[in-house]
């Protein structure tokens, strides 16, 4: 049995999702290390070995990452190169994947320091996979030597995310964002829309679910718009719920300002048929065209506002047709099963 280290986040579904499938469907011993706390929601199976290095000091970070590592791992896999994964230029390995995320190269300034430590690790790696071709851009702004770069999405897994015929009533807009309340996310956007719909007499509710540093401030915002009784910040949810949720509501937005490839939300989101309105940034051209949804101008609440009364004012036979073609487009590009054992094949490449 091959022994795989992952270093990733266990803050994050992502992680988890595609460390289970190796767990279940590889002869793979596996290992994780996080450098983030865990999330309370997230389920880690009792069968990987798993560590947290959370320590406030690189040194004793160091010490346990160098203990951890004394097992000879057959390959080592590097999600997002954030907080403390540089202590892996320290270290050698048999085969090193990494898998930066997008904002952990986006919004790397060059000639900065931190510029210097991806540059590294990037330098480092034998193979490299993105969702997102411009990510492999993204890639060379860093390094001139060749790389081995692969195409891999993190994958919705259809059966779980299944159909739900919602259209074929419609009367009341009730929409869900699923971004955290971090700047990136741009959640104002979607308050400030929600104004403008207010003013224009719509009758819509909007619940907005997750955590963040923005938290106090939107709510703040929220309340200073008048809109107590229409737009609602529900915290956090147990990802396992996550398919009910959804069956719940009409519209999904999502106005981040910025995205890798597509957002695991919004790929879950059209799965269910749950027809998206997206900022126009990244690669929503692709995944959302005027077949799944619309496209907003990024960080323009009248744009998001006009768009979604464009979405209230179509046909009803014209939504249950965009929600169809919603689900086929993530079946078709990004189905879990098909996504992994990609990443299967390269793991197991010799």
């Amino acid at each position: 049995m091959k022994k795989i280290l992952f270093i990733s986040p266990a803050n994050s579904v992502h992680s988890s999702k595609w460390i289970n499938f190796f767990l279940h469907n590889s002869n793979y011993k596996i290992t994780w290390i996080s450098f983030y706390k865990k999330n309370q929601n997230l389920f880690i199976d009792k069968n990987i070995d798993y560590h947290e290095l959370t320590f406030k000091t690189f040194f004793k970070n160091y010490l346990l990452l160098k203990k951890i590592l004394k097992n000879n791992y057959h390959l080592a896999h590097l999600h997002y190169i954030g907080k403390f994964s540089y202590l892996l230029l320290m270290f050698n390995f048999r085969k090193l994947v990494i898998s930066p995320w997008g904002s952990d190269l986006k919004l790397v300034k060059k000639r900065s320091f931190k510029f210097s430590l991806v540059k590294k690790i990037i330098d480092k790696a034998d193979i490299i996979t993105v969702d997102a071709d411009f990510m492999k851009k993204e890639i060379l702004r860093f390094t001139k030597k060749k790389k081995n770069i692969h195409r891999i999405n993190f994958g919705t897994n259809t059966d779980v995310f299944s159909y739900y015929d919602r259209y074929r009533q419609f009367s009341k807009l009730k929409i869900i964002s699923l971004r955290n309340l971090e700047s990136i996310y741009s959640i104002s956007t979607l308050i400030k829309a929600a104004k403008i719909l207010k003013d224009n007499d719509a009758d819509f509710e909007i619940d907005i679910y997750g955590m963040g540093s923005l938290k106090d401030n939107l709510q703040s915002l929220i309340k200073s718009l008048n809109l107590n009784e229409s737009v609602f910040l529900k915290g956090k949810f147990e990802y396992d719920k996550l398919p009910s949720i959804l069956e719940k509501y009409n519209l999904y937005i999502s106005t981040s300002t910025t995205d890798a490839g597509v957002a695991a939300s919004t790929s879950e989101s059209m799965s269910t048929g749950l027809i998206p309105i997206s900022a126009d940034n990244s690669e929503n051209k692709f995944w959302i065209t005027k077949d799944e949804g619309l496209l907003f101008k990024t960080s323009s609440p009248e744009d998001l506002a006009e768009k979604i009364i464009e979405f209230y004012n179509l046909p009803l036979d014209v939504k249950v047709k965009m929600s169809k073609n919603s689900r086929k487009k993530i079946i078709e590009f990004n189905s879990y099963m098909n996504e992994m054992n990609k990443m299967l094949k390269i793991y197991n490449a010799e």
